[in-house]
Order: C-alpha cells, then sequence, then structure tokens
C-alpha cells in the first residue's frame, strides 16, 4: 500500500516537472538582450525608442489603437518606448508577470477580452560591437532596424524593414 503511494506521489510530481519545463520551452524570449550595457546605453535606448515611435505614429492611428504588451518590460528601451507612445497618445497594456503557482492553476483556455481589444506588441533589442539591433512585433507584422554607435551617439543605421 505504502509502494503505491509513493509511486502515485512520483508520478505526480513526474507530471508537475514536466508541465513547468514545457511552459518555460512555450514562451519567446522577448525583450532586451544587451549584455553589460555601458553608462551611455540609457541614452541609446531614448533615441531608438523615439525613432521606433516615429514609425509607429507613421503605421497606426494614435487615438484608435491600444497596444498589450507580450512581456514584462524591465529595461531602458522599453519603458522609453512605453513613454513615448502614451505621450503620443496610444493606449499601452503592460503585462503583469504571474508567478509559477498562478501558471500552473491558470484556468486553460479562458478568453482574455482585455489583450483581444488591441495589437500584441513585443521587441528585441541585441547589441553586436557598435551595432544594436531593434527588431519589433505588432500582432503578425515585424519591423526591424539597426542603429550605430558613433562618437556617444546613436543614429539609425539603415532603412525599416518590414515584414508582414
Amino acid at each position: 500500500m505504502m509502494n503505491k503511494m509513493i509511486a502515485a506521489s512520483h508520478s505526480i510530481f513526474i507530471l508537475i516537472l514536466v508541465l513547468l519545463l514545457l511552459s518555460g520551452c512555450a514562451t519567446q524570449p522577448y525583450g532586451s538582450f544587451i549584455q553589460n550595457p555601458s553608462s551611455i546605453y540609457s541614452q541609446y535606448s531614448k533615441v531608438m525608442a523615439d525613432n521606433v515611435t516615429a514609425q509607429i505614429v507613421r503605421l497606426y492611428p494614435a487615438a484608435n489603437t491600444q497596444f498589450n504588451l507580450r512581456h514584462e518590460v524591465n529595461d531602458p528601451f522599453g519603458k522609453a518606448l512605453i513613454e513615448n507612445l502614451r505621450l503620443e497618445g496610444f493606449a499601452v497594456q503592460e503585462t503583469i508577470q504571474q508567478s509559477i503557482q498562478q501558471q500552473i492553476f491558470a484556468a486553460p483556455n479562458q478568453p482574455d477580452t482585455e489583450s483581444q481589444k488591441g495589437l500584441a506588441l513585443s521587441y528585441i533589442i541585441d547589441q553586436s560591437g557598435d551595432l544594436y539591433h531593434v527588431k519589433l512585433m505588432i500582432d503578425d507584422m515585424r519591423l526591424s532596424r539597426a542603429f550605430a554607435a558613433q562618437a556617444d551617439s546613436i543614429h539609425p543605421a539603415g532603412l525599416w524593414v518590414r515584414k508582414e
């Protein structure tokens, strides 16, 4: 009898472990991937966020558009982007990171009516030497642009690339 209880508890433990691992694999990494940012990076982030905001303003009507972030924002670029979008008149719904218990015990297939009202927004920003790359995902559309850092300033290193 005791062996059956131990075997059952091991099965449940393994199932929970597999579910946790699968939920970790299902999430895509978004946000900033800048390793050891320099002291001037926050200034670079503001310039890049201003440029990204200007492109979004060209593509979407401000007063009629809501963006729903797919990931938590905790970097200077993301914070500047959210602030810029709100100043331009866009509604921005930020995500709240759930604990592991909330993710496990969340009701499956529960419709999220709040996030259905707007466009899904996420970004990836990374660096290779003095070249920064910003990739923006708005629903099914992808926008990307490179920025070159030179002499304590940063400038676009090409045109916007748009993929739908």
